[in-house]
């Protein structure tokens, strides 16, 4: 029941975006406006390094005894330790309706927007470390690793609900700051999520030569859910994938019906955005 009230929701939303012209459409006035941000998770990557890491273990732990398995079928995980730093970078772009309902005077507008963001992790550090068993033989083994070029992206498409109040409307160049929530729909982002990531490291079992191992993995998120809930494992990943805004920045007149904005904030991260908006 909660899954099919959940793929109503987005649909309500687009009919809002095409129904809230008309029925404010003799108050106020509209404001069309189009941006693009830059867009980065560095101030943040305190609260998600437990979400990467649990990520990047599902995947990538699997696949490395899945290689070292293709040589010595007896061998068994009995430890696994990794090391992790990231960075992050990315984009947004996006178009949205304002509605100012006291019109040109006004300060407090409301907005709808449709976002397509891209969200890239890179992980520049990635060490891996798992003790191993070798079942046929009784004899325990290490294998050591690196990762190179190890990126996880999302591109989620969301929809935004916005408050925003222009600070001293007459102004000429006004400061103005944006409150908002917006949602993705998560169905999509799963299978849109890619991770990938190339290891290499060497797997030594008492007393034998070591083996060298040279592995790459491509996943979607959507993979790793299945492989993880297939093992038993608890991944839980919520229906919807929120965002919250909250944006400062200078709106300047170029004419009485062309502006340009340029603003900073929070948009799930850290963003700087630039933009244009026509009053209607």
């Amino acid at each position: 029941m909660k899954e099919k009230t959940y793929k109503k929701f987005l649909p309500v939303l687009a009919v809002a975006f095409l129904l809230w012209p008309i029925s404010l459409a003799a108050q106020g006035h509209f404001e069309f406006g189009f941006h693009y941000s830059s867009w980065s998770l560095d101030i943040l990557k305190n609260l998600i390094e437990d979400g990467i890491n649990e990520v990047v273990e599902d995947s990538l732990k699997d696949e490395i005894v899945k290689s070292i398995m293709e040589d010595r079928p007896g061998i068994q995980e009995i430890d696994y330790t990794q090391n992790i730093s990231f960075d992050s970078g990315g984009n947004n772009w996006g178009f949205e309706l304002r509605w100012y309902p006291k019109g040109q005077e006004g300060s407090f507008s409301l907005g709808l927007s449709i976002e397509k963001s891209a969200m890239r992790i890179s992980l520049p550090e990635l060490s891996v470390n798992l003790t191993l068993l070798d079942t046929d033989s009784g004899k325990t083994g290490n294998f050591q690793g690196d990762a190179s070029g190890a990126n996880f992206e999302m591109n989620p498409l969301s929809f935004h609900l916005h408050f925003r109040w222009d600070i001293v409307p007459r102004w000429k160049i006004r400061p103005f700051f944006t409150f908002g929530f917006g949602v993705a729909d998560m169905n999509t982002v799963l299978n849109d999520s890619l991770l990938d990531v190339s290891f290499t490291g060497i797997a030594t079992i008492e007393g034998e030569e070591p083996d060298v191992y040279d592995e790459s993995v491509t996943k979607t998120l959507q993979e790793i859910k299945e492989e993880a809930e297939a093992e038993g494992d608890d991944f839980f990943i919520p229906p919807v994938l929120p965002f919250f805004q909250l944006n400062f920045g200078l709106k300047g007149e170029i004419t009485p019906n062309l502006y340009i904005l340029l603003e900073t904030g929070i948009f799930n991260g850290f963003i700087l955005r630039a933009g244009i908006s026509i009053r209607l």
